[in-house]
């Protein structure tokens, strides 16, 4: 009586909802963890299903960002690899 759902078996029902909701979340999260946004790319991929999945694929890669601001900031301190911190003897700010 209740094993067939409107001409559907219980396991096609659960893999319509694996395809529709589950398996965009995991992609997006993929994805986002490659581009750094792991967790917008797992809440996009929840809400948005597969649209959430392409925003993230579109979205600016921040790892790789980064490590061009680093290779800049590096080149500009002469080949650095930490930024230091000084205490400020006025107010006690670290500048």
């Amino acid at each position: 009586m209740y094993g067939n759902l409107v001409g559907f078996g219980i396991v096609t029902w659960i893999l319509v909802v694996l395809l529709a909701w589950v398996a965009p979340a995991i992609v997006g999260y993929i994805i986002g963890k490659k581009k750094g946004k792991a967790g917008v790319g797992l809440i996009l991929g929840l809400f948005l299903s597969w649209i959430g999945v392409v925003i993230v694929a579109v979205l600016n890669d921040d790892v790789k960002r980064d490590q061009e601001h680093q290779e800049s900031m590096a080149a500009v301190m002469g080949g650095a690899k930490e930024i230091v911190k000084v205490k400020c003897s006025k107010c006690g700010a670290l500048v």
